[in-house]
């Protein structure tokens, strides 16, 4: 079966143009920056740049003032694009699989509207104390990062994201299930597999009755494995990613 071309970036914007579809989808284009045709299209509102080789963005961004869609996964980024932080339309976004290590994420503060935040394997290390001022976050993915449980890393205002429904914090460097994320009481799906120093897991874990999905690093004594049994909405527990029976 021969295989379908797939249009060129030229192409797909100008059909974004002419239909004034309001999602651009240039994943696995080969870009090195983004087109300048695409400053064009002052109607779009979600804009995929996935598996790209982008290292900068345009400040001519801003211009798309109904952009509420960003993903930026899996591109050459080292050093965050100034630019984002003046997106403060942004309700999604996505960094991961970028090498942000040693880059501050301080400009996230200012991203007030963002309800999904995904951060996965950004190598990042450090969350700004202004996280906390995403009140509208309902999902925050940190998969593999080199989080820790210090307060430079995971800051104590990660408990004012009271609106989380889902948290993925698997794959880090925590040796604790930080205190904050009591606070979360709104969470449905808690991921924390593959945290190699969380040897124990907190009674409280109870408190999170909203939870229908969680996965841990290690198996909870008796005590907390009968708390877990009694959360009512509780449908998934894995450890080590193996299913654990609830009955």
């Amino acid at each position: 079966m021969q295989e379908i071309e797939k249009p060129s970036p030229r192409q797909l914007i100008e059909a974004a143009r002419v239909t004034r579809s309001p999602t651009l989808d240039l994943d696995r284009c080969g870009l090195d920056e983004l087109p300048k045709a695409v400053r064009r299209l002052t109607h779009l509102e979600s804009l995929n740049l996935r598996f790209n080789n982008i290292e900068e963005l345009p400040h001519w961004l801003t211009e798309l003032d109904r952009l509420a869609e960003l993903d930026l996964q899996a591109n050459d980024i080292a050093e965050v694009p100034e630019v984002i932080g003046e997106l403060t339309g942004l309700r999604v976004l996505s960094l991961s699989e970028n090498n942000l290590e040693d880059e501050p994420l301080d400009f996230l503060g200012g991203l007030k509207n963002l309800t999904r935040l995904s951060l996965v394997d950004t190598r990042s290390d450090r969350l700004p104390e202004s996280i906390g001022d995403l009140t509208r976050l309902t999902e925050l993915n940190l998969y593999m990062d080199w989080f820790n449980c210090s307060p430079e890393s995971l800051p104590d205002s990660l408990g004012q994201l009271t609106n989380l429904t889902r948290l993925e914090l698997s794959r880090n460097g925590l040796s604790t299930l930080p205190e904050w994320v009591r606070r979360l009481t709104s969470l449905q799906e808690l991921g924390l597999w593959m945290n190699e120093g969380m040897t124990e897991i907190p009674e409280w874990i109870g408190e999170l009755t909203a939870l229908t999905e969680l996965s841990l690093p290690c198996a909870p004594d008796d005590e907390v494995l009968a708390v877990l049994r009694r959360l009512p909405r509780l449908r998934k527990l894995s450890l080590d990613g193996e299913d654990v029976d609830l009955a």
